[in-house]
């Protein structure tokens, strides 16, 4: 029925208006002139000439303007172009009264006579190319072809486009919500785009997509669109030409949300726009029953109830339909307020990540949780689902953002007194991101595997509005002292090189989360390093870790192109990166010593933190407490069976459990890879190990001039205690000594001993137990 409609359409079109104007003399080309900047054409002008008489001196305003020309069959018609400031932004476009493109150029015009030709008010019409003929439709699906389509000059901002689109129009249902998706015909390639304006002849780009479809088949979602409002749908073959496809326009509906086993998070904007960099006084109530609970709308808030600062966060995923936000709690004035949230500990700072690129729901939680359990400070957070104004917007990641404080990256305030001394040293922390010469320093070294690499460290605490010169040249100086010791020829030298300046452990820890998701973000940017100050251990530590939602998965990317969990995620350098990685580990893992570390750090947390059954176990867990919250998360977001935003390179599960079970064969694949290729060796000995049950604590935690050793015995028996270094050496000792049942302790002096990671070894008569040691000289 619907390609019966856009026929007849078609023809009534065309027979209407050339019936009407076939034998008229005179008419009306359209000019239409644009700024990309959005600030007119700052002094350039474009003049029209009709038989050798000026029509008029035209010129954009603002983001752009629309004039008509009346012109007859048969006039000249010359255009003179003049220049003016910022060139780059000006672009236009002349059509015929039968919207055919007559003459365009920008969007660094020519200047002069630019264009000369004889009016023509007798041109064909062709529905459907340009927005101001485009062809009615309606929710459904109709097939179309685009064969002999010009091209309306009209350049959406995805995909390849060479002209050939065919344009439709409708209007927006009650809901606000559509979703257009092609299928292939002829064509197989495709995009499409989404336009909106008060005018067909001005109309701005409202969403766009090139491949979120099945194959090279585009997928669009467009939200809280205003109902009954005009819009435009654009589709093209991609690189050009024309063909046969389908299109399919889904109204998305209104997700109510009355209760949910997760936490319930409302903001009411009081009527204004959230906005990226800049946050508005906003109110918040935030409701939870707790764990197996069931947690109503309805519910008096009983976690947070007042005031908050919100905006936009985030560079990539700012431009997702979920928007990721930041969040700080106020109190009624507009300061700090420090508040609990959801068993995380008081603070005012706090973020709402979006799931829009990460259908499991879960990648950043699970990161999160493994660099926790390798006991670093690690993000807290857990999944929640989000009201704006009563509107649904699905589950959100809520939690702490990275800052300095007692509970976070727990470093030494630094201050304006803190300009000398030990004072000085610390706390610092540091971030690769995008950045600019007034938010950063640029390093004096260059990735050894790329010298032609600039890399760059952005102040993230204190921040650059509020850090003292003296303490941007302390930090910048400490950057270069670490990069001078690991380029060094003594770079592996345990006194000499690279580590008196790295905390070994938090490096391999996070090398080891970031290459178990295949992070190229955890390399490049998103990479957050923090500094003590010199009495409180004063090295830099790399963490925490941080966004996930383009991780464990297979992208169509460079080395990430692949299905078998191969390939190295800290060599993102050697592929086309928007940020610069240090290139350390390249480095570090040209030291042995430090290879070795790796591999038994890694060897140890397989057999506990990075066994499957553990990872599993998680998914699932997380995975049980959303079926219900997920059904109307993908109703308001039906990303199942669709790409998204990253584009991955095998068929998308299209419900939600097969898609955890797609990510838990990811992982079991990644693991496998990396037991094989992991490099190094780690110590074995002699002795047969078992894991007891039972608990050995050893503190303090790292270790500097001693070590003790808490542990029970089921009986009497004989206890002795060795200490093993990367290469395998025993470095210290405690001989066999007989105890009787219960509790025991021991005492190891560490004070000879290097920085670095040991083996101790615990032998209760025939039992090993074997524990990783982290020795730290301050």
């Amino acid at each position: 029925m619907m390609n019966k409609i856009i026929t007849i359409f078609a023809l009534v079109f065309v027979l209407c208006l050339h019936g009407t104007s076939s034998n008229a003399q005179s008419c009306n080309y359209i000019l239409s002139m644009h700024d990309s900047y959005g600030d007119g054409w700052n002094g350039a002008t474009l003049e029209v000439l009709i038989n050798g008489f000026s029509s008029g001196i035209f010129s954009a305003i603002n983001s752009g303007s629309v004039d008509t020309i009346l012109i007859n069959t048969g006039d000249s018609l010359d255009l003179i172009y003049t220049a003016g400031d910022y060139e780059n932004e000006n672009s236009y476009i002349l059509y015929d009264a039968s919207w055919n493109i007559a003459f365009q150029d920008g969007p660094s015009p020519g200047t002069g006579n630019v264009f000369s030709s004889t009016g023509d008010c007798n041109t064909a019409i062709l529905p459907g190319s340009h927005p101001c003929i485009a062809i009615p439709v309606d929710t459904g699906c109709f097939f179309t072809d685009n064969t002999g389509f010009p091209g309306s000059g009209l350049i959406p901002n995805c995909s390849w486009f060479a002209g050939g689109d065919i344009w439709f129009t409708m209007q927006a249902p009650a809901s606000g919500n559509l979703s257009f998706e092609t299928f292939s015909g002829s064509i197989n390639d495709t995009g499409i785009a989404v336009w909106t304006g008060d005018e067909c002849t001005n109309v701005r780009i409202t969403g766009c997509d090139d491949d979120g479809g099945t194959g090279y088949l585009s997928f669009l979602t467009v939200y809280d669109l205003t109902p009954g409002q005009t819009i435009y749908i654009q589709a093209w073959k991609w690189g050009g030409g024309g063909g046969t496809f389908e299109i399919c326009i889904t109204d998305l509906g209104t997700v109510v949300l009355d209760s949910s086993e997760l936490p319930i998070v409302m903001i009411n904007t009081l009527g204004q726009t959230i906005v990226p960099d800049t946050k508005i006084d906003c109110l918040m109530d935030i409701k939870y029953n707790g764990p197996n609970s069931i947690t109503y709308v309805s519910d008096s808030a009983n976690v947070y109830s007042g005031n908050i600062g919100i905006e936009i966060r985030g560079n990539t995923s700012a431009t997702y339909p979920q928007r990721p936000y930041n969040i700080e709690t106020r109190d009624s004035a507009g300061g700090n307020n420090n508040v609990p949230i959801l068993g995380m500990p008081a603070e005012n700072d706090w973020v709402l990540l979006s799931n829009y690129n990460d259908r499991s729901l879960m990648r950043n939680l699970i990161a999160f949780n493994l660099f926790r359990e390798m006991d670093n400070y690690s993000v807290r957070a857990q999944l929640c689902e989000v009201l704006i104004d009563g509107s649904y917007k699905g589950i959100y990641v809520i939690g702490e953002k990275i800052r300095r404080d007692a509970n976070r990256v727990d470093i030494a305030k630094l201050t304006a007194a803190d300009t000398v001394g030990d004072a000085l040293t610390g706390g610092y922390i540091l971030q690769q991101n995008y950045w600019d010469a007034n938010n950063s320093f640029q390093s004096n070294y260059s990735p050894i595997d790329h010298p032609e690499f600039d890399v760059h460290f952005v102040y993230e605490y204190p921040d650059y509005n509020t850090i003292l010169p003296v303490q941007k040249s302390y930090i910048a100086s400490y950057i270069d002292s670490l990069e001078t010791a690991l380029y060094s020829d003594n770079f592996a030298d345990p006194d000499l090189g690279y580590r008196k300046y790295m905390d070994i452990p938090s490096f391999i820890d996070y090398f080891l989360v970031n290459e178990l998701s295949r992070n190229a973000d955890g390399f490049k940017k998103s990479v957050f390093f923090h500094k003590d100050k010199f009495s409180n251990g004063g090295k830099l530590k790399a963490g925490p870790v941080w966004d996930f939602d383009w991780s464990f998965k297979n992208q169509e990317y460079c080395f990430f192109n692949n299905s078998q969990g191969e390939g190295w995620a800290h060599h993102i350098n050697d592929c086309f990166t928007d940020n610069y990685s240090t290139g350390w580990y390249i480095r570090l893992l040209q030291d042995s010593t430090f290879q070795n570390e790796l591999r038994c750090t890694y060897e140890q947390y397989r057999q506990n933190i990075l066994d499957t059954t553990t990872i599993f176990s998680y998914i699932d867990s997380i995975g049980a407490t959303v079926q219900n919250a997920q059904a109307r998360h993908f109703q308001k977001w039906p990303l199942l069976g669709h790409t998204g935003p990253d584009w991955e390179i095998e068929p998308i599960a299209a419900t939600y459990n097969a898609d955890l079970d797609t990510l838990k064969n990811w992982i079991n694949k990644r693991l496998v890879w990396l037991d094989a290729n992991i490099p190094g060796h780690c110590i074995t000995t002699d002795v047969t190990e078992t894991n007891l049950s039972g608990t050995v604590n050893c503190y303090p935690v790292p270790a500097s001039s001693y070590l003790i050793i808490d542990y029970s015995l089921p009986s009497a028996m004989n206890v002795s205690v060795r200490l093993y270094n990367y290469l395998g050496t025993e470095v210290l000792s405690i001989p066999p000594i007989t105890q009787s049942t219960g509790q025991h302790s021991l005492k190891l002096e560490t004070k000879t001993l290097s920085s670095g990671i040991y083996i101790l070894k615990l032998e209760r008569g025939k039992d090993v137990i074997s524990k990783i040691i982290t020795v730290m000289k301050y």
